[in-house]
């Protein structure tokens, strides 16, 4: 009978701890599917994704700032910092809601101070997630970790989705518009883009954002205080190692498979390729966490809206999978790892050749043209998330010492690929972007 205890789940429990692992990367997930929209109506415009990127890593304060708590203070529950979190999380995601196309001057520039503001808090939730969110779960049972990890992989393939439904209106059309010159006093004609007419708005989609949120933190609280439950609670204390190895910069979810639950201290790996393993995980994470991301709306955006938003939504989708991927196969022979590697490294040179060749990418114009850009988004997502992920898995079974560095250079390669393409984009303008009109 002991044992039937042992083994069995309540449904309740996995319910609620998927709902608490939405609210992890929901918010950051969701601004980047929703990019095909917001460079139209934001000020920004092309460059927007470059501030983004930025954002998010200048946000990594956040958990390194509890890391060194938790350091201090490893008797600590996380319990009381989470409430702090979630509630950052609902009320930046409403106010995000109702003031994203807010802007103003700074330095004789417009910029959308409202939203790059609110992204620098949800970007704090989120990276403080991956340090908060998973040392609360050991206080249950270790078979409620995996509802966790659904539900942190639920928060890039709900906004993913729900961007496909809202979709973008179609591609940019330009139509003749009468206006008036007071100096001179007549009117003149000029070509101007139709305003996009999405299935549903900017501020309903951030709306959702916001109830993701919401339900987290609700279930949060359940899980905190529903009697019913507390039997699924076990006595587990974490090192503050534990914090530190699972810091990722990423706003995907990749870094869901290299938890160090499961750390052997096994040494197998020879010196060259403990260097090589980090030197691949470094250059993974510059160009699928800064690099390209910060570029995608000039690689894209000379397609067309449908182009972009197919790219941006499909990606988020194949993020997950190909992590999933990760956990059903065996280990990856290194050779293969490698070959993926260059795989990926080639697919992104595509990429930046259409950002760099934008505002006439090759074969613009073209059903071709479109089909391959997202062809190349999609692949190179999956590719390098799956050797990612494989690396981390690897550098896991070496211990925890190697999971550290490998989360430490993911940091370090993430900041280095958005720092550098913002300043190519924004201070030597080395990207055109495509005006329609």
């Amino acid at each position: 009978m002991t044992g039937m205890v042992g083994v069995a789940r309540r449904p309740l429990v996995d319910l609620l701890a998927t709902v608490f692992g939405i609210g992890a990367w929901v918010a950051i997930n969701g601004l980047w599917v929703e990019l095909p929209l917001l460079v139209t109506y934001l000020p920004e415009g092309w460059t927007l994704p470059s501030y983004l990127s930025v954002i998010i890593q200048v946000a990594n304060v956040g958990p390194i700032a509890y890391s060194i708590v938790r350091s201090l203070r490893p008797d600590q529950r996380p319990a009381s910092v989470v409430y702090g979190v979630l509630a950052l999380g609902c009320v930046a995601s409403l106010l995000l809601a109702l003031l994203w196309d807010k802007t103003s001057w700074v330095n004789g520039t417009e910029h959308s101070t409202a939203l790059l503001s609110m992204v620098f808090l949800l970007a704090l939730v989120d990276c403080t997630s991956s340090v908060l969110f998973l040392p609360y779960m050991a206080v249950w049972r270790e078979i409620y970790l995996s509802s966790y990890l659904v539900g942190e992989g639920l928060s890039g393939l709900l906004p993913a989705l729900m961007a496909l439904g809202q979709g973008v209106g179609g591609n940019t059309k330009c139509a003749n518009v009468t206006k008036f010159n007071e100096t001179l006093n007549f009117n003149y004609t000029v070509m101007e883009p139709v305003p996009l007419n999405p299935r549903f708005s900017v501020t309903s989609f951030f709306f959702f954002l916001m109830a993701m949120m919401v339900a987290s933190g609700l279930a949060f609280t359940l899980l905190e205080h529903l009697p019913t439950i507390r039997s699924e609670r076990v006595v587990h204390t974490f090192s503050p190692s534990f914090s530190v190895t699972v810091l990722d910069a990423s706003q995907s979810n990749a870094h869901l498979t290299s938890m160090p639950t499961v750390a052997k201290e096994k040494g197998g790996m020879s010196r060259s390729v403990y260097w090589l393993m980090l030197a691949g995980q470094t250059w993974a994470c510059s160009l699928t966490n800064g690099v390209l991301p910060s570029i995608q709306s000039y690689s894209c955006g000379a397609y067309g809206n449908v182009a972009y938003h197919l790219a941006v939504t499909l990606s988020a989708l194949a993020n997950p999978a190909a992590a999933l991927l990760s956990l059903v196969l065996p280990r990856t022979k290194r050779w293969l790892l490698t070959a993926l590697g260059v795989l990926g490294s080639l697919i992104a040179a595509y990429i930046l050749a259409t950002a760099a060749l934008s505002p006439e990418p090759p074969l613009m114009g073209t059903a071709g043209g479109e089909a391959l850009v997202v062809i190349a988004w999609v692949s190179f997502t999956g590719v390098m998330t799956y050797v990612r992920v494989e690396i981390a898995n690897q550098m896991r079974e070496e211990g925890q010492r190697a999971l550290f560095w490998c989360g430490a250079v993911t940091q370090v390669g993430s900041a280095i690929g958005a720092v550098t393409t913002f300043i190519l984009v924004n201070v030597y303008e080395l990207f055109t972007a495509y005006y329609p009109c």
